[in-house]
């Protein structure tokens, strides 16, 4: 497994919510996961603008309402297999800075509706879009540089 940074938050995208463990913000739950954007918001795939447009607007929503501010933090971690690759994480590269999940989401949201331009690595399914948005809202809302891999413990 992959040594954990001190100012990094572990970050787990759920269907209904997402978790956050240590870090300076200490443990947090945002109420919005990705199965909520997949099954109430995106019914396309890849979504439509407005459809990006509202679950930008209901993550926005459920991080104001928990409590979390924006702030110098470092990294956040996942160990989620869509993000993974999506993200291309994994081998040699642990990292993804703040601006390269910027440039991935702008083409995303730069993607038509019924055409798998951006899909062909999987992005285009509709929960790994909702993960991709959600992990792009926190980093710019709360403050994190990037995201790194970290393989799950194991057992």
């Amino acid at each position: 497994m992959n040594p954990i940074p001190g100012d990094a938050s572990v970050m787990h995208i759920g269907h209904r919510a997402t978790s956050l463990r240590g870090g300076p913000q200490g443990d947090a739950v945002i109420a919005i996961g990705a199965g909520e954007i997949a099954d109430s918001v995106f019914r396309h795939s890849p979504p439509s603008a407005l459809e990006i447009e509202q679950a930008i607007d209901r993550v926005e929503d459920a991080l104001t309402a928990s409590g979390l501010r924006h702030g110098e933090r470092g990294d956040v971690v996942i160990d989620d297999p869509q993000l993974h690759a999506v993200l291309e994480l994994g081998g040699a590269r642990l990292r993804a800075s703040r601006d390269e999940v910027e440039r991935l989401f702008a083409e995303l949201a730069s993607a038509t509706p019924g055409r798998i331009a951006f899909g062909d690595d999987g992005l285009a399914g509709r929960d790994a879009a909702a993960r991709l948005l959600i992990l792009r809202e926190c980093l710019h809302h709360l403050g994190y540089q990037g995201v790194r891999h970290t393989a799950p413990p194991v057992r």
